[in-house]
């Protein structure tokens, strides 16, 4: 009589790893079923654990003939009772799950019946057919319960869906025991506090009595808690109080709003700057008479100066100069000069700069020019003015007699005016004269230099090289 002692080593191996591949798969399909509601019934537990014992007991058998032949050991009947007490559980479990079809149990009864020691003339096929028809019972019943474990609403996947929120949620009794908690809320936590609170309650009370530290401050906004980290992290946690089943409790959840805190506090900064020069604007235009007025007045006030210290300057030459006895000739040239003064917006830069060049030297006043003025007729006109000015300075107060005047035609450098008079033994104090010719060069871009000692030099430098074409 053949008995299972007579089975090869390779053919007891290859079964022990189909008998642990289809154990794998049985320990799966009872996962997948125990949050079913099918699988509360005590038997269908009863029948998928049998059919882990026996896959189990059939590995445990094989490995045990293959180390007793490596030990000379050769007892024919000594797993018999091994054998029969795994057919008489099975038989158990499928009898009392028999009703069930999509169980599969008449499988498990076929297959019980092949490893029934009488049937040992039928080796090795009836352990293959007996694996067999557990095979076949996993195919039929794996694919639908995985289906309906998939689809079904449960516990686990509840807890599974939460679980792939991004936001951290925490859901507890009115006490605080937790009911539902995602990993996302662990990760809070500990990020937060360091570790994992589980009671909600004291959870929301560490957050709401939390002292601002160097890496982690908390801003409240209504009742809702806003936590930043020094990483430029954001955190808003919120809670309310909820109801089900028949039973109060709370939620807490935990929201990433870190994009949205950076975008909202770039938009404060900007609307802080905007309502500063809203308030600028209202200003201004509240105060646009006044501040009209005012450059109306400071630009009569400059002209007047100049239109005074002009005729200062010419009458005092003239008193001065002995040589001067022709004044019916040189009236004509200073009325010119004061035309010149009073529609200096109109006229040409060049020519009223040649008029005033040539009443000066009229009243025995050596003045060079070199360069021309630029061909803006503003910048042309202020330069004039500024050179005006200058020459009032230096035969009122730096008592000159010879002037130069330098327009480059390259370079920086845009005016150069020097003389030779006594200069400026103390600190210079601009006066309006002063004054005037800063607020025209600051209107051309450009920067002021003055030199007191020992003769004076006033230039004026801009910002970029000026070009020969641009000239006159």
């Amino acid at each position: 009589m053949i008995n299972i002692y007579t089975l090869s080593s390779t053919f007891c191996i290859i079964c022990m790893t189909v008998a642990i591949i289809l154990f794998v798969a049985s320990s799966l399909l009872y996962y997948f079923l125990m949050p079913q509601q099918e699988f509360r019934n005590m038997g269908r537990k009863c029948l998928e654990g049998s059919n882990l014992i026996v896959l189990l007991a059939i590995v445990t058998i094989l490995y045990e003939v293959m180390t007793d032949r490596a030990d000379g050991i050769l007892y024919i009947e000594a797993l018999n009772i091994w054998r029969y007490g795994i057919i008489l559980v099975i038989i158990i479990s499928t009898l009392y799950m028999i009703h069930d079809f999509h169980a599969g149990g008449q499988y498990l009864l076929i297959a019980s019946f092949f490893l029934l020691p009488e049937l040992d003339t039928w080796l090795p096929w009836s352990l293959l057919l007996a694996l067999s028809c557990i095979a076949l019972r996993l195919i039929l019943v794996f694919p639908a319960a995985y289906r309906q474990y998939r689809s079904q609403l449960t516990a686990r996947s509840i807890q599974s869906a939460v679980d792939f929120l991004e936001e951290g949620v925490l859901f507890s009794l009115e006490k605080g025991e937790p009911v539902l908690v995602n990993y996302v809320m662990y990760d809070v936590m500990e990020k937060l506090l360091g570790t994992v609170i589980r009671n909600a309650n004291i959870f929301w009370h560490l957050l709401s009595n939390w002292n601002n530290t160097e890496h982690v401050t908390m801003e409240r906004q209504g009742q809702d808690l806003l936590f930043r980290k020094k990483n430029g992290m954001a955190w808003l946690l919120q809670r309310h109080h909820i109801q089900f089943r028949n039973q109060s409790g709370w939620q807490i959840t935990a929201l990433d709003v870190t994009n949205l805190d950076r975008v909202n506090r770039e938009l404060d900064q900007k609307n802080q700057l905007l309502e500063q020069r809203n308030e600028k604007m209202k200003y201004l235009l509240n105060h646009l008479v006044d501040i009209q007025t005012q450059r109306t007045t400071e630009e009569m006030r400059y002209k007047i100066h100049d239109l005074m210290g002009q005729r200062i300057t010419i009458l005092q030459q003239l008193l001065n100069n002995k040589n001067t006895t022709d004044y019916a000739a040189i009236l004509p040239l200073v009325e010119n000069v004061l035309a010149d003064m009073r529609r200096e917006t109109a006229d040409n830069p060049a020519e009223r700069l040649d008029v005033l060049i040539r009443t000066y030297c009229s009243l025995g006043i050596d003045i060079t020019l070199t360069g021309a003025l630029p061909a803006d007729t503003e910048d042309a006109a202020d330069l004039v003015s500024i050179i005006r000015e200058s020459l009032t300075n230096a035969l009122l107060h730096g008592k000159a007699s010879r002037i130069s005047i330098e327009l480059p035609l390259t370079g920086k450098r845009i005016l150069t005016i020097r003389d030779n008079g006594i200069g400026c033994r103390g600190p210079i104090q601009p006066g309006n004269g002063l004054q005037g010719i800063e607020r025209r060069v600051r209107k051309m871009g450009a920067a002021l230099h003055l030199k007191g000692k020992p003769h004076f030099v006033l230039s004026v430098e801009g910002e970029d090289d000026y070009d020969s074409r641009t000239r006159h």
